[in-house]
C-alpha cells in the first residue's frame, strides 16, 4: 500500500464569495485559478462552525462541532486527530501558524503535531506587514518555514499551515493591496482590532464595513501568493506529486451582509449567526498525481478532512474523487452561544448581550447542481433558503426552529467525549476587549466619510 504526503492550508476567515476561482469579479485568488486546472474544486463547501476553534477540531478529528462541543474553555485531549494517526504509522507532522487560538493556547490543538511552530519573537524585515497593527510577520514567513522543514523529511510527511493574512486586521503588501485606498487603510487603522460590536450596536454603519471589504479583497490575493510560494516550493523538492494538497478557509467572513432571520443580527466579522458568508468557503484538493481539473458541485464539508487523508492519502479508495461530499447528502454545521467574556464586550458596547448570545444551528441539503437547500436556526427563529452558487439565494421562508434543532438532537449525531475543561478559565480575559478609537466621530470626519 503506497502512502503520501498530505498538505493542509487554511486560509483563515477566508469566505468563497471573494474568490475568483469560485467567480468573484476581482481576480483574488489567480494562482487558485490556475492551480484548478489540475485540482477538484468544490463549489459548494461548507465550514463546521463560523470560528477557529471549533471548526479546526472537527477538521482534525472528523468530528461535527456539536459532537465535540471543543472551544477555547476546554484542552483538546491525545489521541483523536488523524494527524496523531498518521504520526503513529511513521509520518512526520508539523503546525505552522500565528494563530493563537492554535498554537499557543490552552485548547492544546498544537499537541496533535510533533511540532509546532508560532509567533516568532523575531524575524525579517522582509516579512513584515503592509500596516502599523500587525507587530508579526506575514504569512510567507510561515510558508518558508514549512517548505524548510519538509526539506528535511527523510520519511513521510503531514503539515498544517494556518494564514492569518485573512484575518482582520487586513495588511496586505502593496502589490497584492490593488483595491483598497489610502483612506480604507486609515479607516481601518482608526477602528483597531475588534471592532464587530461597534458595528452590531448601531455605533457605525455596516456600509463601512463594506468598505474594509477592499482590503480584505487584497489580504486573499496575498494568501493566494503565499499558497502559490508553498506548491512551487513542492515542486522544486520534488514531492508535489507525492502529496494531497487541501486548500480551505476554516470559515468566512462577514462585511455587514443582512440575514433572513429578523431577530439575527447581521453578518459582520464571524463568530456570530447563521450566514451563509460565514460558512460558504474554498476548497481546492489536490490528489498525488492528479493532472485533471473537476468542479464539484454536490454539497461537501471540511469535516471529512480525515476521511480524505485516509481515502487519497493512505490509498484506502479511490485517488481523487469527491471525498469531501458526505453519502448523505446532508451537512451540518453549529455555533455555541458567546462566553461570558464576550457577553460582557456586547452589554458595554450594545447594552444588551441578549441579541448576540444565542445557538446557530445549520442544516444543509444537497439540491440537483450548484444548488443547497438551507435550513438555519438563530436561537428560537429560524429559515429556509435555496442557495444558489456562491452568492444567490432564492424560495426564502420563514419555519419552526424544532424542524433543524430536532435533526440535531436525532439518533444519526453521538456526543463525544474528546478534551477536558480548563479550570479557572478567564477566556483571554482581555481578549475581546475592543481598541476602537475613542475620538472615532472626529477621525472619520477627517478621513472625509462625514
Amino acid at each position: 500500500m503506497s502512502r503520501h504526503n498530505v498538505l493542509l492550508v487554511v486560509a483563515d476567515s477566508l469566505r468563497a464569495r471573494n474568490t475568483s476561482v469560485l467567480g468573484y469579479r476581482r481576480a483574488t485568488t489567480p494562482f487558485l485559478d490556475a492551480f484548478a486546472e489540475e485540482a477538484t474544486v468544490y463549489t459548494q463547501a461548507r465550514s463546521p462552525s463560523n470560528w477557529t476553534v471549533p471548526s479546526h477540531v472537527s477538521m482534525f478529528t472528523g468530528y461535527e462541532t456539536h459532537e465535540h462541543g471543543v472551544d477555547h474553555t476546554a484542552e483538546l485531549d491525545a489521541g483523536h486527530t488523524v494527524f496523531e494517526d498518521l504520526a503513529a504509522v511513521g509520518y512526520d507532522t508539523a503546525l505552522f501558524s500565528d494563530n493563537p487560538f492554535l498554537t499557543d493556547h490552552e485548547s492544546g490543538l498544537d499537541g496533535a503535531f510533533e511540532a509546532a511552530l508560532g509567533s516568532p519573537e523575531q524575524y525579517d524585515s522582509a516579512y513584515e506587514t503592509n500596516g502599523s497593527l500587525g507587530d508579526w510577520p506575514n504569512g510567507f514567513w510561515y510558508a518558508d518555514r514549512a517548505l524548510e522543514w519538509i526539506e528535511g523529511r527523510e520519511s513521510e510527511w503531514a503539515a498544517c499551515i494556518n494564514l492569518m493574512d485573512t484575518h482582520r486586521p487586513y495588511e496586505p503588501l502593496a502589490e497584492y493591496d490593488l483595491w483598497s485606498d489610502e483612506r480604507s487603510r486609515e479607516l481601518q487603522e482608526s477602528m483597531g482590532f475588534k471592532w464587530h460590536w461597534e458595528f452590531l450596536s448601531g455605533n457605525l454603519s455596516l456600509g463601512f464595513a463594506g468598505i474594509l471589504e477592499q482590503i480584505y479583497d487584497g489580504a486573499v490575493r496575498q494568501a493566494d501568493a503565499i499558497f502559490e510560494t508553498l506548491i512551487r516550493g513542492l515542486d522544486e523538492q520534488g514531492v508535489l506529486d507525492d502529496t494531497l494538497v487541501v486548500f480551505a478557509g476554516d470559515h468566512g467572513e462577514g462585511f455587514g451582509e443582512p440575514t433572513a432571520i429578523p431577530a439575527e443580527p447581521p453578518a459582520v466579522s464571524h463568530r456570530i449567526g447563521t450566514h451563509d458568508a460565514m460558512y460558504h468557503v474554498p476548497l481546492v484538493v489536490r490528489a498525488p498525481g492528479q493532472r485533471s481539473g473537476h468542479r464539484v458541485t454536490d454539497l461537501a464539508t471540511l469535516r471529512r478532512f480525515p476521511d480524505a487523508v485516509r481515502t487519497i492519502a493512505l490509498s484506502e479508495g479511490h485517488a481523487d474523487g469527491p471525498a469531501f461530499v458526505p453519502p448523505s447528502g446532508t451537512v451540518v454545521a453549529s455555533q455555541a452561544p458567546i462566553g461570558p467574556a464576550m457577553r460582557e464586550e456586547a452589554e458595554r458596547i450594545c447594552g444588551d448581550a441578549t441579541p448576540f448570545a444565542k445557538h446557530a444551528r445549520l442544516v444543509y441539503r444537497d439540491r440537483p447542481g450548484d444548488e443547497v437547500r438551507k435550513q438555519a436556526a438563530w436561537g428560537d427563529n429560524a429559515h429556509e433558503s435555496l442557495m444558489q452558487g456562491r452568492t444567490g439565494t432564492a424560495e426564502d421562508s420563514d419555519i419552526d426552529a424544532a424542524v433543524v434543532r430536532d435533526h440535531f438532537d436525532s439518533n444519526r449525531y453521538t456526543d463525544v467525549d474528546i478534551a477536558t475543561p480548563l479550570d479557572g478559565y478567564t477566556e483571554f480575559e482581555n481578549a475581546s476587549d475592543t481598541q476602537f478609537a475613542g475620538a472615532l466621530d472626529d477621525r472619520l470626519e477627517a478621513l472625509g466619510y462625514k
